[in-house]
């Protein structure tokens, strides 16, 4: 069952499950509020862990406020960053293309979708396509030297979109999947995802036998890991 709660800091959206504890969580788009709570917790105690949380709630929407502009079913942002350079991103109507396909041209500074039709969800895929090829071409030379340093057979990788993880490691398998959003990041940041995957494979936790191993591999692990959260994922 859904409740919505007003607050000063806006809307609550209460969702009561068989659980022990609160739980709250931001829509990565517009900042809502979303709240996990057990069922016997009263609307009162609900606002009252909004209010213990409001210093977290206005750095968290102040962070979502200076990430870059998501993606929406029907528009492209104005810009977009492929391998950390900011590129002007501009979708072109060309009438030598037949309707449903796209290409897509890169110069130092504006990459353009040049689509047969005004159609959105084809450039979208367009420029999904063009950025899943430019990181996969960064794992082809990145992975197997990361897992040869680190001792480590070159496991199998793809890449996926995903909605909230950077990377994942099934270690049983052998295979780790990495975020297609990666394709905007800085290099450096690249292979911290790749480190940090591949050091599952040794250490199945977060732990500080996990920590150590990232850092022995790559010390500057740290310096880089906020660049994950002030990219954010746009839904590319």
């Amino acid at each position: 069952m859904i409740r919505r709660l007003a607050h000063p800091l806006g809307e609550v959206q209460v969702t009561r499950k068989a659980i022990r504890h609160l739980y709250l969580r931001l829509d990565a788009e517009s900042g809502a509020l979303r709240v996990s709570a057990p069922r016997r917790i009263s609307d009162a105690q609900v606002l009252a862990f909004i209010d213990d949380r409001a210093h977290w709630i206005e750095r968290q929407r102040a962070r979502q406020a200076k990430r870059p502009p998501t993606f929406s079913a029907t528009t492209l942002p104005e810009t977009i960053h492929l391998l950390g350079r900011a590129h002007a991103l501009e979708r072109v109507t060309c009438p030598d293309l037949a309707a449903g396909r796209a290409r897509v041209t890169l110069d130092e500074d504006r990459l353009r979708i040049h689509c047969g039709s005004d159609d959105a969800q084809v450039a979208r895929q367009a420029l999904r396509e063009h950025c899943r090829g430019l990181l996969r071409e960064q794992l082809e030379r990145r992975v197997e030297p990361w897992a040869r340093s680190m001792d480590l057979a070159t496991p199998i990788y793809r890449i996926r979109r995903m909605r909230t993880r950077w990377g994942t490691c099934n270690i049983r398998d052998r295979r780790i999947w990495l975020n297609l959003e990666l394709a905007r990041m800085p290099v450096e940041v690249i292979d911290l995802v790749v480190v940090h995957e591949l050091a599952h494979l040794i250490e199945r936790g977060h732990n500080a036998r996990f920590y150590r191993i990232m850092t022995r591999h790559y010390p500057a692990w740290r310096d880089w890991e906020p660049e994950l959260s002030r990219y954010g994922i746009i839904g590319l």
